[in-house]
């Protein structure tokens, strides 16, 4: 529950780490809008944090921390909607993190007898006969060949100006959007190799609702965010986010882009999400080995990074925010870094533990370089 005031919503955030690191006492303030633990094993890394966010403008939330315990929290040079500077309580849209969140929806309809890896796209999209052999599995490892509805919007709408104008609107329906993906050819065989599609996972929420007649949000929310406490997290909402874009504006097409980047969410909400998926209270054992499943460097919407071993993530990038989840020894030791951002990448790089380009790329690649020589 978000408290207004500046004074209230510190003490909030406050004790909402203290409940996180089992009421240890642990935490402190570690300067303006900073908290730390003050176990002596996280004090040379969290001086060299505080002193890296303090020289280089970080602006944003962040929170690090394992599964016992909250080593770092802040939130630094961005506004709130209260005109306050943002903290781990703020909300933010978080892009393409959503998609672990429909993988998992997806995988507990799998455990649930409702649907097959194996099963054809075909059966659940009649008229389709593009998709051909094309599988559940292939759309949630990003291996269908299908046009990517955000990368490619002109194409995926023929070049229709006032389509792509009522697609960023937010006023395309499903009806239209499935007329046009039909008319498109795969741009690889199904299967055959992993290529990075926002498509797939609008498909899988369009699924989700198909198997279960009840919408994305309402499979979200009971099979998610209520068993894992997330009080402050949405799914195809709009206007609940309280972090102030400073860079175009709030993402208004959440129902066409849900399943792949409609969600919105807090940095302490993600970490209650972490530690229930991986602590096995919201997936099963096989459900999360599923996910995680890794063929061509992508699992069901989680990813292996190419730049630290033993780390696996998932980045977010809207018009306006970008995020950052990712986790340090997920077989092990766990160290969790979750990122938020109202500045959103707009430079193309060959590699990245984040999302890419600009202003957020650096700062992110700046706490993620710290946490991999601390945590790894």
């Amino acid at each position: 529950m978000r408290v207004k005031g500046d004074t209230m919503e510190k003490d909030t955030v406050l004790k909402e780490l203290e409940k996180l690191s089992g009421g240890s006492g642990d935490i402190v303030c570690a300067g303006e809008n900073m908290w730390r633990s003050r176990k002596p094993e996280y004090a040379s890394f969290t001086e060299a944090l505080r002193e890296s966010i303090r020289g280089h403008d970080v602006r944003g939330s962040i929170l690090i921390a394992a599964d016992s315990d909250i080593i770092w929290a802040s939130g630094t040079r961005s506004m709130d909607i209260d005109g306050e500077t943002v903290t781990p309580l703020t909300t933010y849209e978080i892009g393409s993190i959503t998609k672990m969140f429909t993988a998992l929806v997806v995988m507990k309809l799998i455990g649930e007898g409702k649907l097959a890896p194996g099963d054809r796209v075909t059966e659940f999209f009649p008229g389709f006969e593009k998709a051909g052999k094309m599988t559940v599995y292939d759309l949630m490892h990003m291996r269908s060949g299908l046009v990517d509805f955000a990368g490619d919007c002109d194409v995926f709408f023929h070049n229709d100006k006032a389509l792509v104008d009522a697609f960023d609107e937010g006023e395309i329906t499903d009806e239209v959007f499935l007329e046009h993906l039909k008319a498109l050819d795969l741009t690889f065989e199904p299967g055959s190799r992993m290529e990075y599609c926002n498509t797939n996972y609008v498909l899988l929420a369009m699924i989700i609702e198909k198997l279960t007649g009840k919408s994305y949000r309402e499979n979200v929310r009971e099979r998610i965010f209520i068993p894992a406490g997330m009080g402050a997290s949405s799914a195809d909402t709009w206007g609940d986010v309280t972090s102030v874009p400073e860079k175009c504006g709030y993402m208004k097409e959440l129902h066409t882009a849900r399943g792949a980047g409609d969600i919105h969410t807090n940095a302490l909400d993600l970490l209650r999400f972490d530690r229930a998926f991986f602590g096995e209270k919201i997936a099963s054992r096989e459900e999360k080995a599923a996910m995680l499943d890794f063929i061509d460097g992508y699992g069901c919407g989680w990813e292996i990074s190419s730049r630290y071993a033993d780390t696996i993530l998932h980045d977010g990038d809207t018009n306006a925010y970008s995020a950052l989840n990712a986790v340090f020894h997920p077989e092990g030791k766990r160290c969790y870094l979750i990122m938020q951002s109202c500045c959103s990448g707009d430079d193309e790089e060959e590699e990245s533990v984040a999302p890419a380009g600009g202003e957020a790329f650096n700062q992110y690649r700046l706490i993620f370089g710290l946490c991999a020589q601390y945590l790894l």
